[in-house]
């Protein structure tokens, strides 16, 4: 297993200790920076891959530390630390985010001990399987697992928050390297798009999901299917008769596959994505528009494109516990959905409380670790066999969450 290299960034050196020793408890290398001065000397010396920043660093504050990891194209994991304001922190979250920085946590001080660790310990996971030097694969390799069907699909189940029952699943594609080493969508996903091979690969992806929805049958006949569908294939005109055709000769029903587009996706060819995501709902395929409440057009999207469903942001579902701004937006996202008639799911669920305030919120479906991690078709079977009593034999915990 890979030992990630953190670099922990704060001007407290009780914090920086603290961090140290839990990193370290981990199996974590540690290189601690307490002056800002030191940090780039210090970033280029250690190359780490995750780094843990306190926004407040004297002189030189974190926004301006963060702009320099993007100007280096940096693509460690960054978790924010800080005790300013939720607000502030959550508008240094975004402007990572907008920089192209890898933001995954933001942490209030003072810092809680069990929420550090869980943290770092999936960023450990999440990095334990690399393919090379940046983890994406080259053109050749990846035209090597497409055309020999070397790809794993992992599902991650959508819950009724209303009755708990499973309404679907979303297919996650991973890439399994010849050296046998999986490989996270992330890091193939770029290459794919810059190649010209996104559409076979979503294809295929497509078909896989099918029938393994279709082995699932007997246990969840009505489940859905959710798809991501990438911006590089709005331009394609033939895209909804590709889709009909895969879904004919796999007798699958049109109307229990879900495609999810970004807002941003949307709004490359207005025009264009008008025709090619009409012609699919025509055809029976809903759509879902992801990552809802990131863009800067959503209600026009909402207004002007043919969805189904709206999927919140898991940013705004993880942070709603510690930030009251970010608890408002679902909560108007999820009355806005109703208004409209549409589903909502809520993505990023990690733990009850949340489950059970989005449930009452009025929030259709919930997706998140809380209820499982993605995982291959197999280890869903066994879940999907177990689900929920295993799940929610515990009483239900103390709902925290407030509007």
């Amino acid at each position: 297993m890979k030992e990630n290299r953190i670099l922990i960034v704060d001007d407290d050196p009780r914090i920086c200790r603290l961090i140290r020793r839990i990193a370290q408890g981990l199996g974590h290398q540690t290189c601690i920076v307490d002056k800002s001065e030191e940090f780039e000397s210090a970033f280029r010396q250690f190359q780490p891959n995750v780094i843990v920043l306190d926004l407040q660093m004297g002189e030189v504050d974190g926004i301006i530390l963060l702009r320099y990891l993007a100007s280096q194209q940096v693509n460690a994991s960054i978790i924010l630390v800080s005790g300013v304001d939720g607000c502030v922190i959550d508008s240094a979250q975004r402007y990572g985010q907008s920089v192209g920085l890898n933001i995954a946590a933001t942490l209030r001080k003072p810092i809680e001990v069990d929420e550090l660790k869980d943290r770092l310990a999936r960023e450990l996971q999440q990095r334990c399987a690399p393919v090379g030097s940046t983890g994406r694969l080259s053109e050749a390799e990846l035209v090597w697992v497409i055309e020999h069907g070397d790809l794993v699909v992992h599902y991650q189940p959508q819950i009724s928050l209303l009755n708990d029952e499973i309404t679907g699943v979303e297919a996650l594609a991973w890439l399994r390297h010849p050296e046998h080493k999986l490989v996270a969508p992330e890091d193939f996903i770029p290459v794919a798009e810059e190649r010209g091979l996104i559409g076979s690969l979503t294809y295929k992806v497509l078909a896989t999901a099918i029938r393994d929805v279709r082995r699932w049958h007997d246990t969840a006949p009505h489940i859905s299917l959710a798809v991501n569908l990438s911006a590089k294939m709005l331009d394609d005109l033939q895209l909804p008769d590709r889709i009909g055709e895969i879904l004919q000769n796999q007798n699958f029903n049109p109307e229990r596959l879900v495609l999810e587009v970004t807002e941003s996706a949307a709004m490359d060819d207005p025009a264009r994505t008008i025709d090619i995501l009409t012609r699919l709902r025509l055809k029976g395929v809903k759509l879902s528009i992801d990552d809802f409440g990131t863009g800067y057009s959503s209600l026009v999207q909402l207004y002007r494109l043919p969805f189904s469903e709206i999927k919140v942001d898991r940013s705004f579902v993880m942070e709603a516990n510690a930030s009251k701004e970010a608890a408002t937006i679902v909560d108007s996202i999820v009355a806005l959905g109703r208004r409209l008639e549409l589903a909502v799911i809520a993505e990023g669920i990690e733990n009850r409380a949340t489950y059970e305030w989005l449930r009452d919120l009025g929030c259709d479906v919930g997706q998140g670790h809380h209820m499982s991690p993605p995982l291959d078709a197999d280890s869903f079977a066994c879940w999907l066999a177990e689900w929920p009593q295993a799940h929610f034999a515990e009483s239900p915990a103390q709902v925290s969450l407030q509007v």
